[in-house]
């Protein structure tokens, strides 16, 4: 007998059941002459099995199937006649939603030259300026140049067409009744 050899209900169910092999058989017959508190286990499965077999059955109600059949075949199919679907109910609420994110890309860009200074009337003294070249950006060809101009054409595009999907979706949901 191997000592790894574990004895798990499964194994006592398809023993009572008679669903194992031969030589598995054999193997949990030495088992249970070996450990006999094991032998309680098996006992209370046959009781079960027993029990089980002393139920009386009950004949289904006839149609019975078809009515199981019907009731699934009805749950699978959204039922439209529920409840009506409103399609344009909450579409104010996307459109706000769209002009309000316009107006916060588009009205910066139309304030800025307005509150832009005409000329620089503040001067650093002299002695406050480094001697040495103080590195500057040149922020003019930065936002005049076609990277920028094409990187928020194309983040608002994308943007654009996010909203646009879901509104779909949330258009999709309502008239599919979900």
């Amino acid at each position: 007998m191997e000592n790894n050899f574990l004895l798990t209900d499964d194994i006592l169910w398809d023993y009572a059941d008679g669903f194992l092999a031969r030589d598995e058989k054999l193997r949990v017959d030495t088992y249970l002459r070996q450990h006999p508190e094991q032998q309680a286990r098996l006992d209370a499965i046959m009781s079960e099995k027993r029990a089980f077999t002393a139920m009386p059955l009950e004949k289904p109600n006839t149609g019975f199937a078809q009515n199981v059949m019907a009731a699934w075949a009805a749950e699978q199919t959204p039922s439209k006649a529920a409840a009506p679907v409103k399609t344009k109910g909450h579409d104010w609420i996307l459109w706000a939603i769209s002009v309000a994110f316009g107006l916060m890309i588009v009205v910066p860009f139309m304030l800025a030259p307005s509150a832009a200074p005409s000329e620089l009337s503040l001067q650093i003294p002299e002695e406050y300026i480094p001697q040495f070249q103080v590195p500057t950006f040149d922020w003019a060809s930065f936002f005049s140049s076609a990277l920028l101009r094409n990187t928020v054409l194309l983040t608002m595009a994308f943007m654009g067409l996010k909203l646009l999907d879901k509104y779909l979706q949330v258009r999709n949901m309502r008239l599919s009744g979900h």
